[in-house]
C-alpha cells in the first residue's frame, strides 16, 4: 500500500456503498464502482490503480442531482483499488454526502451490521456457471459468467442473464462446488452480454482458496 495515514485516519464517518462512478482521466473517460464513501472521499475498486497524487475529475449520483467534483489518489492498493480525496467540492454537495453518510452510518450501528468498515477485498477472473434458485421462472444456465472480485462474504460476478437485486443465485465452480448467493445490487451492462452483480455468499471465497481476516 502507498500512502499512510490520511483517508484512512479521517474523521468523518464512511459506510460501505457501492455505486458506479464516472471519472475523467488522462486515458479518456472510464465507469469504475466505489466500494465505500465519505464527505472526504472514496474508495474506487480498479485492477491497474492511478498513481498516488493523480488528480481527475468524476461523477456519481447518491440521490438526485449527480455530484461532480475533482479528486487526488491519496493511496493505492494493486489489483484491488485506491482510496481518493475529494480536492475541488461544492460545499453544498460535500453537506449533502455528509447527511446521507451519516444516516447510513447510524442505521448501521442500531443494526450492528459491517456496513461501518470496508472489508478486505481483491480483483480476481474466476469462469463460474450461474443459474437461478428462486423458483420462479427457470433462468438458462450462464455457462460463461465470472467471479470478478471476492470478499469475506460474497463478491461480484459477471453475467449474460438480467437479474434483480434479492433475487438468488446458484453458482457452480469448475471444481464441482455448488454455493446460494443472494444478488445486493446490480450494475448497468457493460456491454451486451454481461453486466456485473454485487452476491452475498459465506464461504465462498475460502473454498476458492482466498483467506480474509
Amino acid at each position: 500500500m502507498s500512502g499512510k495515514g490520511g483517508l484512512e485516519n479521517r474523521r468523518e464517518p464512511r459506510v460501505s456503498l457501492s455505486s458506479e462512478v464516472d471519472c475523467e482521466v488522462e486515458s479518456g473517460h472510464v465507469r469504475w464502482r466505489f466500494a465505500d464513501l465519505s464527505a472526504g472521499g472514496m474508495f474506487i475498486d480498479v485492477y491497474d490503480p492511478l498513481p498516488p497524487g493523480t488528480r481527475f475529475g468524476l461523477r456519481f449520483q447518491l440521490e438526485p442531482p449527480p455530484i461532480s467534483a475533482r479528486a487526488q489518489v491519496h493511496y493505492v492498493q494493486p489489483r484491488i483499488g485506491m482510496g481518493v480525496e475529494f480536492v475541488d467540492l461544492a460545499q453544498e454537495d460535500r453537506q449533502r454526502i455528509r447527511e446521507i453518510v451519516e444516516r447510513l452510518y447510524m442505521a448501521g450501528r442500531q443494526r450492528g451490521d459491517a456496513t461501518l468498515r470496508r472489508s478486505a477485498r481483491v480483483l480476481v477472473h474466476i469462469p463460474v456457471k450461474v443459474g437461478a434458485a428462486n423458483g420462479a421462472a427457470p433462468m438458462e444456465v450462464d455457462e460463461e459468467a465470472a467471479i470478478v472480485k471476492l470478499s469475506k462474504n460474497g463478491g461480484c460476478i459477471s453475467t449474460r442473464h438480467p437479474v434483480g437485486v434479492g433475487e438468488k443465485l446458484r453458482l457452480f465452480t469448475s471444481s464441482g462446488r455448488e454455493f446460494l448467493a443472494g444478488i445486493v445490487w446490480v450494475g448497468d451492462s457493460n456491454t451486451k452480454t454481461d453486466r456485473q452483480v454485487g452476491i452475498q455468499c459465506r464461504g465462498l471465497a475460502q473454498a476458492l482458496g482466498f483467506q480474509f481476516p
